[in-house]
This record gives C-alpha cells, structure tokens and sequence, in this order.
C-alpha cells in the first residue's frame, strides 16, 4: 500500500522522540518513504524493494557520515592553521619539536585529503540508466543533503591548509639547507688557511736555510 498521512505522522513522531535537533529529511517517491536523520531512520515500502532500497540509504548513511567526520575535523585544523601562518612567511632557527608539529599536523591535513578523495566517487555518482527506485533514493538524498557542495567547501579548506604547511616545511629545508651550506663554507675556510699558514711555515723554514 501507499504510505498514508497517519503512516508519515506516526514515523515523524518516532524520529522526533529521538530528540535529534536535525531537520529530517523527507522523500516519497513510487509508494516508497524515507525519512532520514543522523540518529534515526524510517524507510517504508514494499517487500519486494526493501532490500535495495535499504542498501542504498545505509550507503547514503556511511557516506554521509564520513563526510561529517571530515568537515568536524576541520575547526581544529583551521586553529592550527591561524597559529602556523607566521611559518609559513618565515621560519627561523626551528627546533625539533615545533618542526615535529607541523609535520603531524601536515600529516593530519594529508590524511583528511585522503579520506575525501576515497569519498568522492560515492558522492559523484552517476544516474542509473535504465533508473531504479534505489538509485533514485541515493540520488535524492545526495542532492537533499547537499553532499556535492559540502565535499568541495571541505575540499577547498582542505588544499589552504595543506599550502600552508607545504610552505612551511619549505622553509625547514630551506633553512636546514642553509645552514649545512654555511657550515660547509666555514670548513672550506678554515682548510684554505690552514693550507697558507702551513705553505707560509714551509717558505720561512726555507728561506731560513
């Protein structure tokens, strides 16, 4: 049967005793109904299309969830990132445990770039032809969601933060380069007078006899 108006209210009532502050989302498509929240979940349809109906919100679910994940991480990293700027100009005279610091926080914006990219193909699926009723589902709670637009503001952030460690770590190597450079020259220096003096010694030894 299609789902009724007393179905809708009684699966709306359920989700809200969840006391979930998040705005459901709603789809009836071919006698089929969804309501979607991160706690809790309604889907009512018939036996014969529950199953993949089923697959395709828990997918939209893992997916979703990933991507929440991501964009929570994103706050902390954006407090690192105002603390680092001044790194990412200059970086005189590092010592080991600040540039430890920035390496796993490199490390941490990498990881989050990483975790995106594995998530894109489920975000940037492509309409089934001939369409199904699952498919549909996936489709319209990707685009009620708002997964696309959200993947590429995280993204976005992403790529900043990772320029600025990028930067960052070449102004270690640039200024661990440096100092190598400068030690090496000292070096050269000192062997070049030791050279004079030892060449002066022999000459006034000769002149001597």
């Amino acid at each position: 049967e299609e789902p009724s108006e007393s179905h809708l209210n009684e699966c709306l009532d359920w989700i809200k005793a969840s006391q979930s502050c998040d705005r459901p989302i709603i789809l009836e498509l071919y006698g089929t109904l969804v309501i979607w929240t991160p706690s809790r979940m309604v889907l009512v349809t018939t036996p014969r299309h529950f199953k993949k109906a089923e697959h395709a919100v828990l997918d939209f679910t893992t997916t979703a969830f990933e991507l929440e994940a991501i964009e929570q991480a994103l706050p902390s990293a954006w407090e690192h990132y105002e603390n680092d700027i001044p790194n990412g100009f200059s970086f005189h005279d590092p010592d080991r445990e600040s540039t430890a610091a920035l390496a796993h926080r490199y490390k941490q914006a990498m990881s989050l770039a990483g975790r995106l990219s594995r998530l894109s193909p489920h975000i940037h699926l492509a309409p089934e032809h001939p369409p199904t009723l699952a498919g549909q589902l996936a489709e319209r709670l990707r685009d009620r969601s708002r997964l696309v637009d959200r993947e590429e503001f995280a993204g976005e952030q992403i790529d900043t933060i990772i320029r600025l460690y990028e930067t960052a770590g070449q102004r270690v190597s640039e200024y661990g380069l440096a100092q190598r450079e400068y030690v090496l020259i000292w070096m050269i220096v000192f062997l070049l007078a030791a050279e004079i003096i030892l060449l002066l010694v022999d000459l006034l030894s000769t002149a001597g006899n």
